[in-house]
């Protein structure tokens, strides 16, 4: 009896079913090459998506900073912005003061009447468009004011062009509002629109460390670079102000066109460079 009675017998082409070593190998190579290419055609595109992602922040960032500061701009009070920088010319601020509400006056004491405390205007609105209301408040009232000196001195003289308010009676026609000081007071000279403006806080935007911050600070006194307030940041990625680029230009009023308040930011990131140039024209009617 044979021994390989019952047994299967393999042939030939049942051994060739399998995979040989070098066939093994050529997979994982083909494999391997695939996915390096597949994995690099990834990193591009997600790279190139941060890059798109980053460019379109920054520059969104810079358009930003520039309207917030070409509308707050347009609404200062007219001749109350100055500019300065520190000893090192390594920050740059720009501060101005916002108009709160404006009217036209009917009378202020002025020489040669005599002085006083009240002043009586035509009823007006705040800013957010609501019957101006002032009792107890730190409302300033500005009269006919010719450069920053005359809106951030002192304001407790009894001769000047800005006064801080005690109270608005809304019940008279004109109205008749009420200036806070010791003394009666008098009005260093008329409008010659009869212009009166009304504020209460100044603004301050400063470049430095490749930030630019703002502050908010109550009105009065020399300009501090940068602000005594807390900071809030406005836009970031800047060249910073020591590559002798100042952010900030300001071209004072003239009888024959408003001033001007020239923007030249500088932004970088991811070496690449963006140049943002604007100006803000400021209307001369004090």
């Amino acid at each position: 009896m044979s021994i390989f009675k019952n047994k299967p017998i393999i042939t030939g082409s049942e051994f060739s079913k399998g995979f040989t070593l070098l066939e093994l190998i050529l997979v994982i190579m083909i494999l391997g090459i695939m996915a390096v290419g597949i994995s690099g055609f990834i990193t591009l595109s997600t790279q190139t998506y941060l890059n798109a992602t980053n460019r379109d922040g920054l520059v969104s960032n810079a358009r930003f900073v520039i309207e917030r500061l070409n509308r707050e701009l347009r609404n200062a009070v007219p001749n109350s912005i100055r500019i300065g920088t520190n000893s090192t010319n390594t920050i740059q601020c720009i501060e101005f003061v916002p108009i709160v509400a404006s009217t036209v006056y009917i009378d202020i004491p002025v020489s040669p009447e005599p002085a006083s405390k009240i002043v009586k205007a035509i009823e007006f609105q705040n800013e957010s468009n609501q019957p101006y209301e002032c009792d107890g408040c730190q409302d300033l009232l500005m009269v006919y004011p010719l450069n920053p000196n005359d809106i951030y001195e002192d304001h407790n003289d009894s001769v000047g062009k800005v006064f801080s308010i005690d109270e608005v009676d809304d019940t008279k026609d004109p109205w008749e509002i009420s200036i806070r000081n010791n003394n009666e007071v008098m009005f260093s000279e008329n409008s010659p629109t009869n212009r009166l403006y009304i504020a209460n806080k100044q603004i301050k935007y400063c470049a430095f460390i490749n930030k630019i911050y703002r502050y908010s600070n109550s009105i009065g006194g020399n300009l501090t670079v940068p602000g005594r307030s807390r900071p809030v940041l406005m836009a970031e990625h800047m060249i910073d102000v020591t590559s002798g680029e100042l952010p900030f230009t300001y071209l004072p009023g003239t009888l024959t066109r408003n001033a001007v308040v020239q923007i030249h930011l500088n932004f970088t990131r991811n070496d690449e460079n963006y140049v943002f140039d604007h100006e803000v024209h400021i209307n001369n009617v004090p």
